[in-house]
């Protein structure tokens, strides 16, 4: 008897150290991981001062803003020669005053205060294409509220545009909803023109957004490179189409920006030319 309770003794003690382990603190002592440069600027046709826009990733667990690489010398010149140095308009903003001249390739140089210097490739400025009308129409979806009564009407907005002879022309289309520009990642939308080389384009609807009537909306067409929209395309990708079994396991998107004094320091971004044109609509309004 007094054997058969030593052993249910010894036993529960074991097993209470073994509980008791299980409630431990484990420290897990995670990398920082590398930090690398972000580069976000575009040089275009319009004419208006272009930004570019330098920041440094953050580590995985930081919930802080990314922060902006100053102190930085960037030049952005052209095929002809010409360079110009860009003023830090604001911290990690670096602005470039003229709008680019189409037919000429631009080239971004970035220079960091710990001396790692960076230049992207030549991108090319093209004829841009014009929206020659955009119009809205009733959507064909039916709006109703959560006990399926109808709503006002929506509307969605198209264009009209013709898709100059010659395949290899790449596109990304913007909108601008009452002057703020949509940039989720679905409101992203980018083509070739494969399958409509040379062709007027009728009822292009280039956004998955519904409008209300007296909304004002800018469609923004670019004409960019192939690199470009290999890009975008990539960025979308790992941005909007996410959530299902079948995903791209996510990685870094390598853009067209090397580091000359490393190359095996990852720089992310794109710098690109976008050969621009727009119009507005106010959705409702004859």
């Amino acid at each position: 008897m007094k054997r058969t309770f030593l052993k249910t003794l010894i036993l529960f003690l074991a097993t209470s150290v073994v509980l008791s382990s299980c409630e431990d603190v484990v420290e897990l002592d995670l990398p920082e991981g590398e930090e690398f440069l972000v580069v976000e600027g575009w040089i275009t046709n319009q004419d208006r001062p272009h930004d570019v826009i330098l920041t440094t990733t953050a580590a995985y667990f930081d919930d802080a803003d990314p922060a902006p690489a100053t102190g930085a010398n960037v030049f952005i010149r052209d095929d002809a020669g010409m360079e110009t140095l860009l003023a830090e308009s604001s911290p990690g903003v670096y602005t470039y005053p003229d709008s680019g001249i189409v037919g000429r390739s631009y080239q971004l140089e970035i220079v960091l205060d710990n001396g790692k210097r960076y230049l992207s490739s030549f991108e090319e400025l093209y004829e841009p294409v014009p929206i020659l009308e955009i119009y809205w129409q009733l959507s064909e979806d039916e709006p109703n509220d959560d006990n399926g009564e109808s709503l006002d009407d929506i509307y969605d907005v198209l264009i009209f545009t013709i898709e100059p002879a010659g395949v290899g022309d790449h596109y990304r289309w913007r909108s601008v909803l009452n002057e703020e520009e949509q940039r989720e990642p679905f409101d992203l939308f980018v083509a070739d023109d494969e399958f409509v080389d040379g062709n007027p384009i009728t009822e292009f609807n280039v956004s998955d957004d519904l409008y209300s009537q007296f909304d004002t909306v800018t469609i923004i067409q670019e004409r960019i490179s192939r690199d470009a929209y290999e890009f975008l395309s990539l960025l979308q990708t790992q941005t909007a189409f996410v959530g299902g079994p079948f995903d791209p396991p996510p990685s870094p998107i390598r853009g067209n920006i090397v580091n000359l004094t490393d190359p095996n320091d990852l720089a992310l971004g794109f710098f690109g030319a976008s050969a621009r044109d727009q119009a507005t609509v106010i959705v409702g309004v004859e």
